[in-house]
């Protein structure tokens, strides 16, 4: 089911538009891709649920699937001016269709057009919906001692706890507390541990995160 708003959105002239930055697209080497949207998804609370969702901009016979971007923005779309329609789409909930989306002319390519999208729950949704580490759930730790703290993200439920419980696939590289925080120990080959972290109140729903851990010369 989809959730249908048309409205003419035109970045000329609109509060918060902006200019696209310029390149010297003859300089050896650059690859210069502007996209003319600036999808900023939340949910009914308010709360930014751009990861895991998916945006796509279709142009006549043509679309263009984008997932990238943080919490909040996912940037997406075509790298010229037009006349777009936007869908966004995430589990367990209803796409969200918006058409009309006008993308105009910058100052070297296109400029932003800053699209306001607000997801509804469909029916049935559980009160967890995932869980994601924060960070693009890689990360390296160079020497014995070193630390990194560990920041989950629900979509879930007001009601629902936000609590996780962590474990290791190998305790010999680093060890991990109740808070979430990651030291390194000293390991004489190096390696790559995983953390997975579980919702407590769905032991269905988790999320992982890889840790890189250099090798060292000796070990006391």
């Amino acid at each position: 089911m989809s959730l249908i708003a048309a409205g003419a959105l035109s970045a000329c002239g609109g509060k918060g538009d902006e200019k696209a930055p310029c390149f010297d697209l003859t300089a050896p080497g650059v690859v210069v891709y502007l996209p003319g949207l600036d999808v900023l998804v939340r949910d009914v609370y308010g709360r930014g649920q751009a990861l895991g969702t998916k945006v796509t901009v279709y142009h006549g016979v043509d679309s263009l699937v984008s997932t990238w971007g943080d919490t909040l923005h996912v940037h997406a779309g075509f790298n010229f001016a037009g006349t777009f329609t936007v869908r966004a789409s995430r589990p367990y909930y209803r796409d969200a269709v918006i058409s009309n989306v006008v993308v105009v002319d910058g100052q070297c390519s296109v400029a932003v057009t800053h699209l306001p999208v607000t997801l509804q729950l469909a029916p049935g949704a559980p009160p967890v919906r995932s869980l994601t580490i924060l960070g693009g759930g890689f990360f390296f730790l160079s020497k014995t001692g070193d630390q990194l703290s560990l920041t989950v993200r629900f979509d879930a439920d007001p009601c629902v706890a936000t609590t996780v419980n962590c474990r290791l696939s190998n305790t010999t590289l680093v060890r991990i507390d109740n808070a979430g925080v990651v030291t390194a120990k000293c390991s004489l080959t190096g390696g790559v541990e995983t953390v997975t972290a579980t919702a407590t109140a769905d032991t269905t729903v988790h999320a992982t995160a890889k840790v890189s851990v250099q090798k060292q010369t000796s070990c006391a």
